[in-house]
């Protein structure tokens, strides 16, 4: 991988992150829960997320400009989204929520935040001042190779130390999709909560029932921003 490099995600790289959005949301699986929660087919979501990432709305999860992307011999292999929480003084579920709106047709809104609400069980509260992780993904090639782990350290050099005020990384994902969260384990983050759920409405939306919120603290992130 002598060849490989990170760069920040531009429009060049569009297809591709939303290969990563929707790859990242099936957590290996075929489900893709955003297609379920805003009742819409894989190319409708795909067209929702062509629009709002040529947007490059900035403190949110759908933020081109907040993805890093990784490249072997000039080949999009691997992406990472993140951003620092309420930078833009509004937070991130807020401007995620009302940007999809949005896009979508009126008569599916009612249904739409009626699943939200049932997605809130799954939900954790994303700290202000932290940096998130949200969609990450490597094409399955070019697995267990340390990608996702570069991809990491990149990403929190992308925002720390010239952010001294971070305190904190934060991500979210699926219990099951151990393959990340156990790269995430090594790289020094720590299961901070976990939340399942039971509902039989909830099992439709999503493709697992349990989600854990990871955290690495301040003392972690000053060793890996300086590897």
């Amino acid at each position: 991988m002598e060849n490989l490099v990170i760069t920040q995600a531009s429009k060049n790289e569009l297809d591709f992150i939303i290969e990563t959005i929707i790859e990242a949301d099936k957590s290996s699986t075929n489900i893709i829960s955003a297609c379920n929660i805003l009742n819409v087919s894989e190319p409708e979501y795909r067209n929702i997320l062509n629009s709002i990432l040529n947007e490059n709305i900035e403190g949110q999860e759908y933020s081109l400009s907040g993805f890093m992307v990784a490249k072997l011999n000039g080949v999009s292999i691997g992406a990472l989204g993140s951003w620092i929480e309420g930078v833009v003084g509004v937070s991130s579920y807020i401007l995620y929520s009302n940007i999809l709106l949005h896009y979508l047709d009126k008569e599916k809104i009612a249904s739409i935040l009626q699943k939200f609400k049932i997605t809130k069980e799954l939900s954790f509260k994303r700290e202000t001042g932290t940096i998130q992780f949200e969609y990450a993904y490597v094409k399955e090639e070019f697995r267990r190779k340390g990608i996702y782990t570069k991809l990491m350290i990149e990403s929190i050099k992308k925002f720390y130390p010239a952010n001294k005020n971070v305190c904190k990384v934060q991500g979210i994902c699926f219990k099951a999709n151990y393959k990340s969260l156990n790269a995430a384990l090594k790289l020094g983050f720590e299961i901070l909560e976990s939340k399942i759920s039971y509902n039989e409405e909830l099992k439709k939306i999503f493709p697992y029932n349990e989600k854990v919120l990871l955290e690495m603290n301040k003392e972690r992130i000053d060793k890996v921003s300086k590897l």
